[in-house]
């Protein structure tokens, strides 16, 4: 293997930690559950309905999400750019 080092960089890009119920709005594309939470979700890369998706602690969902609430829990949202 040319390159035996795998790195992570989605934190290099900044992030959101949110831990209220107010309405956050962005270009995130990872949401990871620091506890578990449930939360209102819009993305445009996901179809069906994301109004109470309920995301397991330690749980990291992918896509491209422009607006997070949560109705519990603590999640960190990634930045996409």
């Amino acid at each position: 293997m040319a390159n035996s080092r795998i790195t992570n960089n989605k934190a290099q890009l900044g992030g959101r930690y949110i831990t209220d119920t107010a309405a956050y709005t962005g270009d995130f594309d990872a949401i990871t559950a620091v506890s578990a939470a449930v939360a209102a979700l819009v993305s445009s890369t996901i179809t069906g309905t994301l109004s109470a998706v309920d995301i397991p602690a330690g749980v990291t969902i992918f896509g491209r999400f422009s607006s997070i609430t949560l109705a519990s829990g603590k999640v960190m949202a990634y930045n996409r750019v």
